[in-house]
């Protein structure tokens, strides 16, 4: 079994089974490692989105116009970028892969310190991992 893989460059600790991912918004493969991954969410906002926003705003604009006059038309703007927000915050936390800690968005932005996280993960995934000792019974 570990020749099988060893043809295909993949390091011996990562686990070659994957999983997948009901309504995965994106399907691809691990630049590194090789692994197909599957990722929940899209960096932009859906259809679907837009609509909530809209709801939100509406409900909120009419509940505070009362008191904020013309101030509670900022409403719209302040969703809008809590939904961005959130969205993007959310596709991060999925992008690095669980196998190897490839990050694609760091890759992008600064290739030095996408090679340090790898490292880091690495480092950090050897430290977990208590040595197999067998203790002598008495």
């Amino acid at each position: 079994m570990k020749t099988k893989y060893q043809s295909l460059n993949i390091h011996p600790e990562i686990d070659v089974r994957t999983y997948k991912m009901k309504n995965a918004a994106l399907d691809f493969y691990c630049p590194l490692c090789r692994m197909e991954r599957q990722v929940s969410y899209r960096v932009n906002l859906s259809p679907l989105n837009y609509i909530q926003i809209i709801m939100l705003s509406f409900i909120l604009v009419t509940l505070t116009f009362s008191r904020m006059e013309a101030f509670a038309l900022i409403w719209p703007f302040l969703v809008w970028a809590s939904f961005e927000i959130t969205r993007r915050l959310l596709f991060k936390r999925d992008v690095p892969c669980p196998h190897c800690g490839f990050d694609a968005t760091w890759y992008k932005k600064d290739v030095k310190m996408a090679r340090k996280l790898v490292g880091e993960f690495w480092e950090k995934k050897k430290n977990s991992q208590p040595e197999s000792k067998i203790s002598p019974t008495k």
